[in-house]
């Protein structure tokens, strides 16, 4: 039987961008170009069965409610590969093009709704017909934010503008670093979200990435941390 992948969550950028992004460390290895040219070589081994994929934003560098430049900037790489129109040295072709699926930018989510508007406008405007027709929904990290930033009225508000508007939002917490109050929070986040809104399909759909980001070298059933992600995340057979 032949099975056909969609590869849910992927990130790509070229070499003379990487420097825009807040996770960037001239000697790290993903310092250099991580594009289309590289994930094909990646993934060679099922080509024949990869539908496409989904791009999430790579975190670029971002002043909320003030700088949407290189958030921006990224939006036009993505409107570049959906279009087939690549810049030289970027590592992608025409043909590329259809691999594709889909996108979630980055957005305020925190700024308040007329900031998140203000930018979700902007996006429409800049993306071109083919790229905001791939638009799926949007993240915004909260994974190194302090704690509380997404029990906001603000946060709350945005998220429920984006599940009214038939929009996901992928949500990036880190319990590895931050420990269980992310996993809290996060719960919290979700009911909120979800809380007055009548009609199930206006309720913001919730992508989880990473799985919370537990501690992988410790995946024991009696270690506290694992119990706690395992609770939150898997939820309790209790």
């Amino acid at each position: 039987m032949s099975i056909s992948i969609i590869d849910s969550h992927i990130h790509l950028w070229n070499e003379a961008e990487a420097p825009s992004h807040n996770w960037y460390a001239s000697d790290s290895p993903l310092a250099t170009r991580h594009s289309i040219a590289e994930y094909r070589e990646a993934t060679s081994s099922s080509a024949s069965q990869l539908s496409g994929f989904i791009y999430i934003e790579a975190d670029r560098k971002n002043d909320d409610s003030k700088d949407w430049s290189e958030p921006l900037n990224e939006l036009a790489w993505m409107r570049r590969i959906i279009e087939g129109k690549p810049q030289e040295g970027e590592g992608h072709t025409a043909d590329n093009a259809k691999l594709c699926l889909g996108i979630i930018p980055w957005a305020p989510i925190a700024s308040g709704l007329p900031k998140l508007k203000e930018y979700i406008a902007t996006v429409e405007e800049q993306a071109g017909e083919a790229a905001w027709a791939k638009v799926k929904g949007f993240r915004y990290l909260l994974q190194d934010k302090p704690n509380k930033t997404g029990l906001t009225e603000e946060f709350i508000d945005g998220l429920k503008l984006l599940g009214e508007k038939g929009w996901v939002f992928d949500a990036g917490v880190d319990q590895h670093r931050r420990g269980r109050v992310q996993l809290e929070e996060l719960v919290e986040i979700i009911d909120r979200a979800h809380d007055g809104v009548e009609d199930e399909d206006k309720k913001v759909v919730f992508i989880i990435n990473h799985l919370c980001k537990p501690d992988l070298t410790i995946i024991s059933q009696t270690d506290p941390s694992f119990i706690a992600w395992y609770a939150h995340f898997l939820g309790s057979d209790e």
